[in-house]
């Protein structure tokens, strides 16, 4: 089944790959009675999207494709 992120620029996917390894340096992993790891999100700011890889200087909204890969 093709994902999303299959369709994406290789800029795109680059980007995506270098937050991981970001993501997996600065974040500790999570040990079993050890630590508690918690994450907060605005869920209301995730509801509209322009449906284009990159939105452009005239999409409302800004969110796009890029933004959610």
């Amino acid at each position: 089944m093709a994902r999303l992120l299959d369709h994406a620029p290789k800029r795109i996917q680059k980007n995506i790959q270098l937050l991981n390894a970001d993501l997996d340096a600065k974040i500790p992993v999570k040990s079993l009675d050890k630590n508690l790891l918690i994450a907060t999100w605005n869920i209301r700011a995730f509801g509209n999207l322009t449906r284009k890889m990159e939105s452009g200087q005239d999409d409302s909204p800004k969110r796009d494709l890029h933004s959610i890969l």
